[in-house]
């Protein structure tokens, strides 16, 4: 749990700055126009001839005070950052997330057949490592999903420079955060004692502690290929023309597999737990990732005397 939060706090170690979204000397007449205070204004539709000033003053004002509020770290690139932060979003998910990874912590109940428990009682693919105990393979998951963290943000400031990199953490470290919030719901409905259980080579507090009933699903597993995922579909907005992005997913996704494959090893989850930890994350990465909308829209240009494609950055 120790690593999960280290994960969170080093990928949005730093929040993103506020700063005022630039205002273009000469918009286009076909996109909305932008407001100094609030970023781009909604567009309003069409007001009726006989509409008073009052009136469409008083629905620019509504439109204006319904728009978010963007965190932004700079608007020199509109190509760059990868997300677009909203503070009436993205604070909230952190919040309910680092609430939900707080969860574990406040337990007190132990395995419901703690000390030992009965194999019998598993399926035949998790009996196979019913038992399993090992630190050394723990302290290697731990150091490989910090590793992990590590490696995304390093990418990051390496490829866009740290500002924009800390606001695309941001959303990296709430896919990481959702995956485990997810996770907590489970594990804590389950109640799944860990294969350390099921034999006698872990110590007896091990085996009597309150994390011991904390199998399914792997949290590990979840926030690894939550990293994964969420880096590459950052990777593929940076660079929609190269192949960097599965290069990046192929390192996520082998550092994932490893991670889970510890966490077997080491004798906390089972082969389902991890399984089902890497599915939840990886949808996860995704989804979380790709409902933040992107700085740039491609928009078409129409007039008298000019056709084509106009790039649109909204800040």
């Amino acid at each position: 749990m120790r690593a999960l939060i280290a994960i969170a706090l080093c990928l949005c170690c730093i929040a993103p700055a506020w700063a005022q979204p630039t205002v273009p000397s000469n918009p286009p007449p076909s996109l909305p126009a932008r407001d100094p205070a609030v970023g781009t204004t909604p567009p309003i539709a069409p007001p009726a001839p006989d509409a008073s000033p009052e009136e469409v003053g008083h629905a620019r004002d509504t439109a204006r005070a319904a728009a978010l509020t963007p965190i932004v770290p700079h608007a020199h690139d509109v190509t760059v950052p990868a997300f677009l932060l909203y503070a009436e979003i993205d604070l909230p998910i952190l919040t309910v997330g680092l609430v939900f990874v707080g969860a574990r912590l406040v337990r007190t109940q132990k395995a419901y057949c703690a000390p030992l428990c009965d194999r019998a009682e598993l399926n035949a693919l998790d009996r196979r490592t019913a038992g399993y105990w090992s630190t050394g393979w723990g302290t290697a998951s731990d150091l490989a999903i910090l590793g992990l963290g590590v490696g995304a943000s390093t990418f990051l400031a390496v490829d866009e420079g740290p500002l924009a990199a800390l606001n695309d953490a941001v959303v990296i470290a709430e896919s990481g955060l959702s995956a485990t919030a997810a996770v907590t719901i489970m594990t804590l409905a389950t109640g799944r004692p860990r294969p350390f259980l099921y034999g006698e080579k872990a110590p007896l507090g091990d085996r009597n502690s309150t994390d011991a009933g904390d199998s399914f699903l792997s949290s590990h597993a979840a926030v690894a290929f939550a990293i994964a995922t969420s880096t590459y579909v950052t990777a593929r907005r940076l660079h929609p023309t190269s192949r960097v992005s599965y290069g990046v997913l192929g390192a996520g996704l082998a550092a994932g597999s490893f991670i889970a494959a510890s966490r077997v090893l080491a004798g906390k989850h089972f082969i389902t737990d991890a399984l089902g930890g890497a599915l939840v994350g990886s949808s996860l990465g995704v989804l979380i990732s790709s409902f933040h909308a992107s700085p740039v829209t491609v928009v078409p240009v129409v007039g008298d005397s000019q056709h084509g494609l106009g790039v649109q950055g909204a800040f």
